[in-house]
């Protein structure tokens, strides 16, 4: 039987991010479970969206990620009228205490990711 997920992996990377903005491609990419260049390309696409933003920081990146941008997404999709708005708004609400606190930029140590 082929495996499927109930969340794709542009969200599965937005959680990651949300959770961890400091983690390289390559953590994000094996937290999620993709290639690293299928984690660099999602990446890729959320910037371009303006979903996130990418600082450097040495030789990685810190992301942030813009709230009221992703807002505008929430009824994107092949299908966005069979979408609920209060299955959206949850999964909105649900994001939000995700956020790590803040703290200071690694300074290229390992950054383990539970």
């Amino acid at each position: 039987m082929r495996r499927w997920g109930f969340l794709t992996t542009h969200a599965l990377v937005l959680i990651c991010v949300t959770q961890h903005p400091h983690s390289t491609v390559r953590e994000i990419a094996n937290t999620v479970g993709v290639t690293e260049r299928a984690g660099h390309s999602v990446l890729r696409d959320l910037r371009d969206a303006g979903i996130i933003d990418a600082e450097r920081s040495g030789r990685r990146n810190s992301y942030t990620i813009n709230f009221e941008h992703l807002v505008s997404f929430r009824r994107e999709g092949t299908a966005p009228e069979l979408v609920p708005d209060t299955f959206v708004s949850a999964l909105m609400d649900g994001l939000l205490p995700l956020q790590s606190p803040e703290f200071p930029p690694f300074e290229d140590e390992v950054h383990p990711i539970n």
